[in-house]
């Protein structure tokens, strides 16, 4: 039976807005990193929505951003309107909103109203202009893993798979000191700032967008933007109970190679296996390794478009091994794989804004030539994209039958 994938559009970010890049000189770079070819205004996502819709796009991941700033925001009345216009056009496409902390004015936001300002999103339900997932865990979350790791030291595999660990978190008790908070992230001049925060304060929104998610019977949805801490955080999630993430037996993971030194791109396709391995461990938590929830795998590649030409390697699988292939192309390349136990690609201006010409150089790009590529890529691969309504909207959990 041919491999099938869901194709996914990360459209916004939170990343590449005018704020957040200090001009450069080079026209070009600075054209992708103030992100202003991302689409903004209801008119220009509606277009955008329709042609990604024809490719068989079927997951669509969204940041608000304010259309006169072209900033990210936490305006729950851009999200829903955003949510009602995906939801006429592509009845069967899969909302995705993010939840960043990082952006000037989502940190005076959440300065005025309070960290729950950031996940509010949270509590709509579909029909209100919500969404099938919020992204519940990405960066700034992993200041509560960090607090952890101070008290027991440095973190390994080993040690977050042991029962130490799992007694380690149920008697953790977070900080409360308000420290400015910089995530270790490949990022744009003031893409990671996050502002200040602490551990306790982290540890409570979580737990109650995890709870909102649960009582509008919605999806659960985390990112991992730097491997081991991101492991380390899911596990204390799901087994503390005052979050219980996955409490539905229901998990995505979304993980972005490159995001972070700590979550490099893989140079290799049993480098991309092993992290993917681990995200799917999540689905075992009991030493009887007996399945608990079914976890479904989301990957793309989170490349600055200055790194872009560094990250060109050979593929070492597939039908085009021994061809040097840019970061984009590989991960969809190893998601292809028929062990790759992969359900979602993902590719868009949130991840990497650019498309890198055989002459090395980047050039600006879309979201629909994005997703063309990708589809492109997945043909080349033997891969037929998923776009079967049953299998898309049927019981709204479609990931969890998508990797079954």
């Amino acid at each position: 039976m041919p491999k099938t994938l869901i194709l996914g559009c990360c459209s916004t970010g939170a990343k590449y807005t005018p704020l957040n890049h200090h001009p450069s000189g080079d026209a070009v770079l600075d054209r992708i990193c103030t992100g202003v070819d991302i689409a903004i205004t209801e008119e220009e996502i509606a277009r955008e929505v329709e042609e990604l819709t024809d490719l068989g796009c079927r997951y669509y991941h969204y940041h608000g951003r304010n259309p006169l700033t072209r900033e990210q925001t936490t305006d729950n009345d851009i999200y829903r309107r955003v949510s009602l216009l995906v939801q006429r056009l592509s009845p069967d496409m899969l909302i995705s909103f993010g939840a960043s902390r990082n952006g000037r004015e989502v940190i005076q936001r959440i300065s005025a109203n309070g960290e729950w300002e950031r996940v509010s999103h949270a509590g709509l339900s579909l029909g209100a202009g919500g969404a099938h997932f919020i992204t519940m865990q990405a960066a700034i979350e992993l200041q509560i893993v960090c607090d952890l790791e101070d008290r027991i030291g440095p973190l390994t595999r080993e040690l977050v798979d042991s029962d130490l660990f799992l007694r380690e978190v149920e008697r953790y008790q977070p900080s409360t000191r308000q420290e400015e908070v910089k995530m270790n992230t490949n990022s744009t001049a003031n893409g990671n700032n996050y502002g200040r925060s602490s551990p306790a304060v982290q540890l409570t929104a979580y737990g109650q967008a995890v709870a909102a998610r649960r009582r509008l019977h919605l999806l659960d949805e985390i990112e991992w933007v730097q491997t081991i801490r991101s492991y380390a955080m899911s596990r204390m999630a799901i087994a503390r109970h005052d979050i219980r993430l996955a409490g539905a037996d229901q998990l995505n993971v979304t993980l972005l190679f490159g995001f972070s030194p700590k979550l490099p791109f893989p140079e290799t396709y049993d480098q991309f296996r092993s992290v993917v391995s681990m995200a799917k461990s999540l689905e075992r938590d009991t030493p009887e390794g007996v399945r608990k929830r079914k976890v479904s795998i989301t990957v793309g590649a989170a490349i600055l478009p200055h790194h872009a030409a560094r990250e060109v390697r050979v593929m070492d699988v597939g039908p085009l091994a021994g061809h040097p292939l840019d970061a984009m192309l590989r991960v969809i390349g190893y998601a292809a794989q028929d062990d790759s136990e992969v359900d979602v690609v993902r590719v868009g201006m949130e991840d990497t804004p650019f498309l890198l010409g055989d002459d090395g150089k980047i050039r600006p790009t879309t979201n629909v030539e994005l997703c063309t590529v990708a589809a492109d890529m997945l043909d080349r691969h033997g891969v037929t994209v998923r776009t079967d309504p049953s299998d898309i909207t049927e019981r709204r959990a479609p990931l969890m039958r998508a990797a079954a």
